[in-house]
């Protein structure tokens, strides 16, 4: 309970974010013009917001971004995590 709280509170949705599926996300359809490292050092709340902003049009970006909700979450988790997914067995 606590960490759904935490989550909703942070504004990452009442789903805990999948950072598997953001590395896939983020390879498909951002790694031709940005990387993991790209964001060093922010915090996966603040990229969501950016993110949401960009797909939005609030904020200027090369082209047109396509993300569902839950691809915006887990593509800034992934990121806010340094690009360090979980590791499959």
């Amino acid at each position: 309970m606590i960490i759904t709280a935490t989550l909703l509170c942070s504004g990452m949705g009442s789903v805990a974010a999948d950072l598997d599926a953001g590395k896939a996300a983020a390879q498909g359809k951002c790694s031709e013009c940005h990387a993991a490292s790209d964001w060093e050092g922010e915090d996966a709340a603040s990229l969501e917001s950016l993110i949401r902003d960009i797909a939005s049009s609030k904020v200027k970006h090369k082209g047109k971004i396509e993300l569902s909700p839950t691809e915006m979450t887990n593509i800034a988790a992934y990121w806010g995590a340094g690009g360090k997914g979980k590791r499959s067995k």
